[in-house]
């Protein structure tokens, strides 16, 4: 009878071989899924806007990605800086400012992107706060970026912006005693504001999942190629001594 060794490694080969080929089409599923989602939202920026007021806040949110045009102002004294931000290869800040409608809804607005002081990180950038009605147009997505948050957000400070790693729809009512839609306008025209809004597509990595795929699946066949050779040199060992026993 061949080893049970050899058994135990052509059964870890086997089982190496279906992870690595999973793998691999975990990679191109993600690539898919970037794919598809990017169509999405090409789709939602190739429409008419829609014009948005208290009354079509929840349409809006079952019909995710989906361009809008609203109209209010600003209430600057709640807008939230998001921390840890990155756009055109430099570091900084995503400004999320709240915006009240004629009705009195309230939306909140990605207004965009600041680099951040690299001489003094407490420093916020400046930026333009127009206090005269506004109208924004942009994207209604589900949420802004998220990065990998380490605790709570910090508090806001009076007479100073909160400074977050996320946006919390339920920590930012408790804050500002405000409630909000939960979705967020992504702008995207553009006004002369000190803010950029060069918002990365959402299909940017496709390429390399599918790198990672074609390592998987080159993995997977080297441990085939390798079990075959390992395999047959086994058998041929077996057949050359047919009285052999087993350990």
């Amino acid at each position: 009878m061949i080893r049970a060794r050899t058994v135990v490694a052509l059964v870890a080969a086997v089982s190496s071989i279906m992870l690595t080929i999973s793998l691999g089409n975990w990679q191109l599923r993600r690539a898919d899924e970037k794919l598809a989602l990017q169509k999405q939202w090409d789709s939602a920026m190739e429409a008419a806007p829609l014009p948005v007021d208290g009354a079509g806040i929840a349409a809006v949110s079952r019909d995710l990605p989906k361009r809008v045009r609203v109209r209010g102002r600003y209430l600057f004294e709640h807008e939230v800086w998001l921390d840890n931000r990155q756009m055109d290869g430099q570091a900084g800040l995503m400004l999320i400012a709240p915006l009240r409608l004629a009705d009195g809804a309230v939306v909140l607005v990605n207004r965009g992107f600041a680099r951040r002081d690299p001489s003094d990180r407490a420093r916020l950038p400046e930026v333009a706060r127009p206090r005269d009605e506004v109208t924004v147009e942009g994207l209604a997505v589900a949420q802004t970026s998220r990065v990998l948050q380490i605790g709570e957000n910090a508090p806001t400070t009076q007479g100073r912006p909160a400074v977050w790693q996320n946006l919390d729809f339920d920590a930012f009512e408790r804050t500002s005693g405000l409630a909000v839609a939960r979705w967020v306008v992504q702008q995207t025209d553009a006004p002369d504001d000190g803010l950029l809004r060069n918002w990365p597509r959402l299909s940017a990595g496709v390429d390399m999942h599918r790198g990672y795929a074609l390592q998987w699946y080159a993995l997977a066949a080297l441990i085939a190629a390798l079990a075959l050779f390992f395999g047959a040199r086994a058998l041929w060992r077996y057949r050359s001594s047919p009285g052999r026993c087993d350990d």
